[in-house]
């Protein structure tokens, strides 16, 4: 499995957003969940217009550790979720597929939507599912400096394991060795 990294340029995030909301808004639905929500990308596309459709939060199982989780929609995921729910009916899934509006789009779909966007918006590293996940994390902890809240918030065992996994370590690192002199 290759790593793949997260938006690290809110100006790309930005492009992604744009570049996805034209292309299909079911697409940009699904990233601005995937970046705000911190979400692995089966748990959103396991979603229903019925999860968000009039509603601040939503309570289900986490797909990997079977753990219930809830979560919050802030004001932008309410605005698109209420314009874009609102001709929909409450069984049908988020990211509807294009033959059967009651099943999502694959996990493969997925990714080759936001590879194809991520290249159409100049990104040149590693982009896949996971980078909307990655991309909430790395942006949260930049923002609140609070990796205890943001490793309860992706279930992980240790701080260093959320560091790790939305990529500080690695900028640390990587900043450590260009600044290091003898």
């Amino acid at each position: 499995m290759n790593t793949v990294e997260p938006i690290r340029d809110k100006r790309d995030v930005y492009a992604m957003k744009k570049y996805l909301q034209q292309k299909d808004e079911k697409y940009y639905i699904m990233f601005i969940t995937g970046i705000y929500l911190g979400l692995r990308v089966n748990e959103i596309l396991k979603m229903t217009v019925g999860d968000v459709k009039g509603r601040k939060t939503c309570t289900f199982r986490q797909s990997k550790t079977n753990k219930e989780i809830m979560v919050a929609y802030n004001t932008e995921l309410l605005k698109a979720y209420q314009s874009y729910c609102e001709h929909r009916t409450p069984d049908e899934a988020l990211i509807p597929n294009p033959y059967n509006e009651y099943k999502s789009v694959t996990r493969d779909m997925a990714y080759k939507v936001l590879k194809d966007a991520a290249v159409n918006v100049g990104i040149r590293y590693p982009v896949g599912t996971h980078t909307m996940r990655k991309t909430c994390g790395y942006h949260y902890y930049r923002q609140e400096k609070d990796i205890a809240t943001l490793q309860i918030w992706f279930n992980h065992s240790t701080p260093e394991q959320t560091l790790r996994y939305i990529g500080v370590t690695r900028d640390s690192v990587l900043k450590a060795m260009l600044n290091f002199k003898i």
